[in-house]
């Protein structure tokens, strides 16, 4: 049975894998530049805090796995591999700005 729902919902995604990652590709180019922005033209990375670094890093590897043309990109798995780091670097990026709001900006 799960199997089956599986099936269906590889189908669908199968379906409409482009607007998935075009979406996808659309928030991590809009968290690069949230993240450059506010982190490291302001300077506040000089202070040693590296969560930003983090970020970037799976923003760069989501970057990179949209960018790369493969057969797997018609694949759930695939998608959700990158959906997941693409949070991870998410999630960074929030702890990042609770650690500056916390400490002061400037």
């Amino acid at each position: 049975m799960l199997k089956n729902r599986y099936g269906k919902l590889e189908n669908a995604f199968d379906a409409d894998h482009v607007n998935f990652w075009s979406n996808l590709s659309r928030l991590n180019n809009l968290l690069v530049i949230m993240n450059i922005s506010m982190f490291f033209l302001t300077g506040l990375v000089v202070r040693g805090y590296f969560y930003t670094f983090y970020s970037l890093i799976c923003l760069g590897v989501v970057g990179v796995g949209v960018l790369v043309p493969t057969t797997l990109i018609r694949r759930l798995w695939y998608y959700w591999t990158f959906l997941i780091v693409e949070l991870l670097g998410l999630y960074y990026l929030v702890a990042s700005v609770i650690y500056w709001v916390e400490n002061g900006s400037g």
